[in-house]
Order: structure tokens, then C-alpha cells, then sequence
């Protein structure tokens, strides 16, 4: 775990309101995760600033569909679009959830299916939330093993 970083156990409350803004910001990532793992995206849009700054891991060209910056809700439209265009996702599970100064982080195994090879994935990514106002200002995902990433989207040699 990251130096500074806290993570959340429920605390002696239990109700998710102890730490203030902090503790609703942590439930409403929990709320958002629990949704998009049954592949419902649309309560995550409803939480997005319009100017929400949306990064993506991944330098690799075999990547670039869904990396890089993207800008405004039409930009994490796009990092979505690019995202579906190339993978089935079939498992996201949100592992942990931890405060880090402004921001809160998760760590998340993520299972995926290749749709251009078949090929199957799974990696650790780290996403790191900075929210105000219940909005989504900032998102920043990044990766464990973008080798595995690539190689997943390389046809196999016959």
C-alpha cells in the first residue's frame, strides 16, 4: 500500500458516514464498482464533472483504442467506446479501497477476453479517484502488466 494510504475497514460507525465527505466519496466508488461489474456504466456518467479528466494506462499501440487522456463526458464516452471495441470484460472486482491525501484508490483484478484474438487476460490495475461535490474531477488508471495486456492482443503464431 501506498505511503499515506488508509484503508477502509467500515471503522467503528459502520454506517459509511464517518469520515465525511472522504467516507461518501469511498461508498459512492463502492456503489459505482458494484454496478459496473454486472456491466452498468450509466450510474457512472451520472457522477462525472463535465470536465472530468479521464487517463487510461496503456503506451502500447496494441492499446491505444482505450488509452491515453480523454477529456470531458464525450472523451469518457470514447475511452468506453474503444474499450468494448476491443475486450470482453468478464470479471471486475474492486479488491481495495484506501484514502490517499485528495484522492481515493482501488485496486482491482480485472479479467478480459481479447475480441480481435480470443485470448484471455487478467491483471491488477490501480485506479486513483479524485472527486468533489460527489462529481468525478479526475480519474487515473494504471496497469501491473501491460506486457500481458499486449500480448493478449497478438495473434497467435501458427
Amino acid at each position: 500500500m501506498a505511503h499515506g494510504t488508509r484503508p477502509y475497514h467500515g471503522g467503528p460507525s459502520h454506517d459509511g458516514r464517518r469520515c465525511g465527505m472522504a467516507q461518501t466519496d469511498i461508498e459512492l466508488l463502492r456503489n459505482l464498482y458494484d454496478r459496473y461489474a454486472v456491466g452498468d456504466v450509466a450510474p457512472l456518467f451520472e457522477h462525472l464533472a463535465p470536465d472530468v479528466e479521464w487517463i487510461s494506462c496503456g503506451r502500447s499501440p496494441a492499446l491505444a483504442a482505450f488509452s491515453g487522456i480523454f477529456n470531458g463526458l464525450d472523451g469518457v464516452q470514447r475511452y468506453f467506446q474503444g474499450l468494448t471495441q476491443e475486450w470482453t470484460i468478464t470479471k471486475h472486482e474492486m479488491r481495495d479501497i484506501a484514502r490517499d491525501g485528495d484522492q481515493v484508490v482501488t485496486r482491482n483484478l480485472v479479467e478480459a477476453v481479447s475480441k480481435v484474438t480470443g485470448k484471455p487476460v487478467a491483471v491488477t490495475t490501480e485506479h486513483r479517484w479524485v472527486l468533489q461535490d460527489g462529481r468525478i474531477r479526475r480519474f487515473e488508471e494504471r496497469c501491473d502488466d501491460e506486457a500481458a495486456l499486449e500480448a493478449a492482443c497478438r495473434p497467435s503464431e501458427p
